[in-house]
């Protein structure tokens, strides 16, 4: 199958350097991360997302194929080599444990279009990674949670320099404690001192969560959604506001690009040679919910948005 990489973000269309012997009619693969559907996080936000592309483009087995792994690096080797091998042209992958196996493979078969979804690490031209900036979630949260805070003092677990930078700049008026975190709740409720709003990016387990919400001092936290499906808004009234990651977009791109015999790929890291797409405020790859009654954090909402 001759791939024309779509550049978007260049605004250039760049013809396939490999041909394959014989054109490949275009079929589509989702490869899911263990739990398979009914996990509550990204396996059901793809698989809804992908419920939508498929009625929007009419396709139908054969044509489009889901599949479970057992979590095994076997299995998710073979797994994704039989749907390279059995010409899916684009193979989407969800959970940072299809990794090493997308590089891997997407090597072995230069002419099949990978996708790994929530990530920014591997750098090939068949490799187009759909990542959610962190950035600006962290923008969200610290507007979120300088509106909201009583004490106006707030904290940010777990995040990365730039996310805690970010999650500060917008966190007006409010002094910002930024805790890192590994898993050790031992420390955590003694860590957040006076905050009375709390935004984690800790989404392992709900050791994090659970110790916010348990805690003495009333404290509200803002989730991450579906990075942290444990933490819904109706799920406990402590959660205020919950930061979307949307699928529906990515995977709509990707399938209709596919179909075109195209592929989404921008060019998201010049220095290590990252493609895909980046997904933010921007683009509404990220976007928010809030519990109602909180007219101090909509309005600092309104006012972000410009």
């Amino acid at each position: 199958m001759r791939f024309r990489i779509a550049l978007l973000a260049l605004s250039l269309l760049l013809p396939a350097t490999i041909a394959s012997a014989e054109e490949r009619t275009p079929r589509i693969a989702v490869a899911y991360d263990i739990g398979f559907k009914g996990d509550g996080g990204f396996n059901d936000a793809v698989s809804a997302a992908l419920a939508l592309a498929k009625k929007r483009f009419n396709l139908v087995p054969p044509f489009v194929r889901e599949v479970p792994t057992s979590g095994s690096a076997v299995d998710r080797l073979s797994k994704l080599r039989f749907l390279a091998k059995n010409g899916y042209t684009l193979i989407i992958t969800v959970g940072s444990g299809y990794r090493e196996t997308v590089r891997r493979v997407s090597m072995e078969y230069p002419e099949t279009q990978f996708a790994p979804i929530n990530d920014k690490t591997l750098g090939q031209l068949n490799i187009s990674n759909i990542y959610f900036d962190e950035v600006d979630a962290a923008k969200l949260a610290g507007t979120i949670a300088a509106a909201r805070s009583k004490s106006k003092v707030v904290a940010v677990i777990g995040g990365s320099d730039e996310v805690n930078s970010s999650f500060a700049t917008a966190a007006k008026g409010a002094q910002v404690i930024k805790i890192p975190f590994t898993g050790d709740v031992t420390k955590l409720d003694t860590s957040l001192e006076r905050a009375d709003v709390v935004y984690s990016l800790w989404d392992r387990d709900a050791k994090v969560y659970e110790t916010v919400i348990n805690r003495t001092f009333k404290t509200f936290y803002i989730a991450r959604n579906p990075d942290q499906y444990f933490a819904k808004l109706a799920s406990h009234p402590r959660v205020i506001a919950v930061i979307e990651k949307q699928l529906n977009k990515p995977i709509s791109q990707l399938v209709k690009l596919a179909l075109e015999d195209r592929a989404l790929i921008d060019l998201v890291d010049p220095d290590l040679g990252i493609y895909g797409r980046s997904f933010g405020l921007a683009n509404g790859g990220i976007t928010y919910k809030l519990k109602e009654g909180q007219p101090a954090v909509a309005k600092a909402l309104k006012e972000l948005k410009g």
